[in-house]
């Protein structure tokens, strides 16, 4: 990969730490919009909104309030959505995924750990009083945020580049078979939205019922049903 690429995928995910919280909450770092910009600079937007999308229904249904750990999947989406590119089709969609999903739970974890950090520095007992010390504080937190995006998206991409693509090649599905596999299980944890949304039992069996038919939609299509699709 080339360098100036590559601080760019950094770079990306830096940002998309910082934008999580601390820094502007633009929706950068949302997976959607990570994993289009990375696949974009690689020259395949497709590809990289695909996994983002995957992802964002995945994680969809967290919500952010009181002491809930999330998962940080806004930088884990660059390295998953550049396995998604370089890889065989398919078997690249899905590698990333998983990658992406792996990366995003150590991202939560480090959150977690950054926090901490920040709120022993700012709590009652440090005594925090005079101005200059609270903004080294929070410069502090705004770098130590930076880094951690960057060192997902670093060792993310460090897998992604060393991934296997003959056993990769090996991968059973057609992108098609895969991008509804992949669906079907973005949608189980979406579905604890749905639940919380739409609390009356009707709206729910109207929601399972347009479900079933997308699904099977989507079947024909990739020839799951005999004698449906190519």
């Amino acid at each position: 990969m080339e360098p100036l690429l590559l601080l760019g995928l950094l770079g990306l995910g830096a940002w998309a730490a910082l934008d999580n919280v601390a820094l502007g909450q633009f929706m950068v770092s949302r997976p959607l919009v990570t994993g289009t910009l990375a696949g974009t600079l690689l020259g395949d937007p497709w590809n990289g909104f695909v996994l983002g999308a995957l992802l964002e229904v995945t994680h969809l249904w967290r919500v952010p309030a009181g002491g809930a750990r999330l998962p940080e999947s806004g930088p884990a989406a660059i390295p998953g959505a550049v396995l998604a590119v370089i890889a065989p089709p398919g078997a690249g969609l899905a590698a990333g995924f998983v990658l992406a999903l792996v990366l995003a739970a150590l991202g939560g974890a480090g959150v977690v750990g950054h926090r901490r950090l920040i709120g022993g520095l700012l709590g009652p007992e440090a005594g925090v009083s005079r101005p200059a010390r609270l903004r080294g504080v929070l410069l502090l937190g705004l770098t130590l945020d930076a880094l951690r995006g960057a060192l997902i998206t670093g060792t993310g991409l460090a897998v992604a580049l060393q991934a296997p693509t003959g056993l990769l090649a090996r991968w059973p599905l057609d992108p098609a078979s895969t991008l509804v596999l992949l669906l079907l299980g973005a949608a189980l944890p979406a579905g604890t939205l749905a639940r919380t949304l739409l609390p009356e039992r009707a709206s729910r069996r109207l929601l399972l019922a347009a479900g079933i038919l997308l699904g099977a939609g989507a079947a024909l299509m990739t020839g799951g049903f005999p004698g449906g699709g190519p």
